[in-house]
């Protein structure tokens, strides 16, 4: 299957939320109401489907994750030092800019790439590896920020609070049951497979067709050169990292090496907006290094694919 066969559908679908969301033709933060959606139901059903009718991961998948997020968090590093001693950006704003650089739109663009690459397996690598995308990202960068903020003080509050937090997530809950479900050895029924398919389907093509009506309502602003250098290091540089990474240091099969790579090179996701809305963490930079992502990684990922295959 060539590059554009594969990444054609997923843009177009992108590109049609996004240009519906600058309509009046859904109602006011109907994105928000689509991604609940998405979040809360499609996606834990996906992975809950993917994780109670397979294997318990294996010390092996454990490994993927090593591999790949120690690259992650080495270019995490890297974006904070570019962005302290290049741009002359405070620490809350340092996190905030690693953290645009390193959060791979991975469920809503990811998920629909590299189930067309690499299928059922492809699908559960990824899977795996997002388990703990948030968590690991938006802990760090939270206490990084906090911490800056409040001084170290602040950082058992903020630990027990993000702990709370993940305890509620339904990625997390998803994922703890479909893996206990497998551990016990539990049938599946073909009545829990049909009804978890529906909304699994919806995962995809609806997240895609949220995320570009998100798009839509966010805005290249102020810090261009900045959020350039965020957009080459999210599509390039982190995907070079996680290749080396899992590749040469943890010497992984090639299709694992395959997902990861692909995940690293996705572009930043919404949800880095978001964390910098919040925190008030320069957050105009954050949209720009979304939109760019967004814009550049059609052919960043059509030029991957070729490479990979």
């Amino acid at each position: 299957m060539n590059a554009f066969v594969i990444i054609a559908p997923v843009f177009a679908i992108l590109i049609l939320g996004y240009g519906l969301g600058r309509t009046n033709l859904f109602p006011e933060n109907g994105d928000k109401a689509l991604i609940t959606f998405v979040w809360y139901i499609a996606i834990p059903a996906l992975l809950f489907r993917a994780m109670a009718t397979n294997p318990t991961p294996n010390s092996a998948e454990l490994i993927l994750i090593a591999g790949y997020y120690s690259a992650v968090f080495t270019v995490y590093f890297i974006s904070t030092l570019i962005m302290g001693y290049v741009f002359k950006g405070p620490m809350d704003e340092r996190a905030s800019f690693a953290f645009s650089c390193c959060f791979a739109n991975g469920m809503f663009i990811g998920l629909p790439i590299i189930e067309s690459m690499y299928g059922h397996q492809g699908v559960r690598l990824l899977l795996i590896l997002l388990s703990v995308h948030s968590f690991s990202l938006i802990t760090t960068s939270t206490l990084i920020v906090e911490t800056s903020r409040q001084g170290a003080g602040a950082l058992h509050k903020v630990a027990g609070t993000t702990m709370f937090s993940l305890v509620k997530n339904p990625i997390i809950i998803a994922l703890a049951v479909g893996i206990s479900w497998a551990g016990l050895a539990l049938p599946f029924p073909e009545f829990l497979d049909r009804m978890t398919s529906f909304p699994a389907a919806a995962a995809a093509p609806c997240g895609l067709f949220a995320a570009g009506m998100s798009l839509s309502k966010v805005k290249i602003a102020g810090d261009v050169k900045q959020a350039i250098t965020g957009s080459l290091i999210k599509i390039i540089v982190l995907p070079m990292a996680v290749y080396g990474s899992t590749k040469y240091l943890y010497g992984l099969p090639d299709v694992w090496v395959g997902v990861a790579t692909m995940l690293a090179a996705m572009p930043s996701g919404i949800i880095a907006y978001s964390f910098a809305v919040e925190y008030n963490a320069a957050p105009r930079r954050s949209a720009s290094i979304v939109i760019l992502s967004t814009s550049f990684a059609a052919l960043s990922l059509s030029a991957l694919i070729n490479i990979l295959h």
